[in-house]
């Protein structure tokens, strides 16, 4: 104790934070003015998507070929169709024909749709379209 009324100084050993504490509170600035996500988390995001999408993909194309080869086996007009899958979501096509002879009952719109869902393409008239429609599916094409 100091005689004279003052507070004695401190010495740095007691003015010093605790072990540790100076560089914790520098990490919480840097992550406070850090964006929410870095930029190897967004990359690696953007990696999972892809192949979460080329597996979706990978799958439809798989099931098409079986259909196909299925739907290529038929003999009549009359028989039911496999339908195929969408290779952007995976799912059955919207509106598949349930027969070879419905797909003459279709419009362009869904026939394009069905088109754009094989990811084939879309070019010509509404008869060369329905025509590359029976070729997805795997039928033969109408004789000339």
């Amino acid at each position: 104790m100091s005689t004279n009324g003052q507070t004695p100084a401190k010495t740095p050993a007691q003015t010093a934070k605790p072990y540790g504490t100076a560089a914790a509170s520098k990490a919480k600035k840097a992550e406070a003015a850090a964006p929410p996500e870095s930029a190897a988390a967004v990359a690696q995001d953007d990696t999972v998507k892809a192949v979460e999408k080329l597996e979706v993909k990978t799958k439809a194309v798989n099931a098409n070929n079986i259909a196909r080869v299925a739907n290529s086996q038929l003999t009549s007009n009359d028989e039911k169709l496999l339908p195929l899958m969408s290779l952007k979501t995976g799912k059955p096509i919207d509106k598949f024909p349930a027969t070879s002879k419905d797909i003459e009952k279709l419009g362009l719109t869904p026939v394009d749709a069905m088109l754009n869902a094989l990811e084939a393409d879309r070019t010509g008239n509404e008869a060369a379209k329905k025509e590359r429609l029976r070729v997805q599916i795997g039928l033969k094409p109408n004789p000339a």
